[in-house]
């Protein structure tokens, strides 16, 4: 019987740092977030764009937007203290700064939506005081989402549902969330052609890189929880000896 509550003990503790794990991971890779994610197909919207974090600490200075080909009129919303410009496809935000850990500064595009319905790609170079991180890449072959993502907005054939316009990581987020919860209580792929041909962007000196500051955390979190478990089946078979 004690054994059978050790046992229970560890499986809650494990679901407990899986849980964790995910959330802060989450917050390490978080992406450039656009709002609101989904527009009518061929009707005039504006899209914000939102960094989640800077470049490994360091202040976001400036951020170039490759325009999807199948976008018209895209221009950027003026923005206070940052100077906003298009050219040949690409819309640029400079001159400002944003903290690394701000992860509310909008950079709006207003723009023509394409008449066909479907996922549209909006790749950025997002550039710091100190290095650079390019979200650029295509969805995953089966369909997930890459790690360094482009920001992509979906097309709707008609205007938009309340369900359209939840992101799909919240979904992702609540499922893990009731999966988890539920297991300690029991004890769309498109090719995104808007993505091809980003070296204007490259150009920029972008690179890949990701935000680690979180991973000690995690490890101090996984750690403490093991030791409060451990520390309380010790206690529990000392005092059953």
């Amino acid at each position: 019987m004690q054994k059978n509550r050790i046992a229970l003990r560890l499986s809650a503790a494990l679901a407990a740092c899986t849980a964790v794990t995910l959330m802060v991971s989450g917050v390490s890779y978080a992406h450039v977030e656009p709002d609101p994610i989904a527009v009518e197909a061929g009707k005039s919207a504006t899209v914000g764009f939102a960094p989640g974090h800077g470049c490994d600490g360091s202040p976001t200075i400036s951020l170039a937007f490759k325009v999807p080909a199948s976008v018209t009129d895209a221009v950027p919303v003026e923005k206070a203290g940052w100077t906003g410009e298009a050219k040949d496809g690409v819309v640029t935000f400079s001159g400002g700064s944003v903290d690394a850990t701000v992860d509310t500064e909008r950079f709006e595009i207003t723009f023509t939506a394409p008449a066909e319905a479907g996922p549209i790609y909006f790749p950025v170079v997002q550039t710091c005081v100190k290095g650079a991180i390019s979200w650029i890449d295509p969805p995953n072959a089966d369909g997930s989402e890459a790690e360094f993502a482009s920001p992509a907005v979906m097309v709707t054939a008609g205007p938009p549902t309340s369900a359209d316009l939840i992101p799909a990581e919240e979904e992702e987020t609540m499922d893990t969330m009731v999966a988890t919860e539920t297991s300690t209580a029991d004890t769309v792929a498109a090719t995104p052609s808007d993505i091809t041909g980003v070296s204007i962007l490259t150009a920029a000196g972008g690179s890949s890189e990701s935000d680690s500051s979180n991973t000690g955390l995690i490890a101090v979190i996984i750690a403490a929880v093991v030791v409060v478990v451990g520390g309380g089946a010790f206690a529990a078979s000392r005092r059953k000896k």
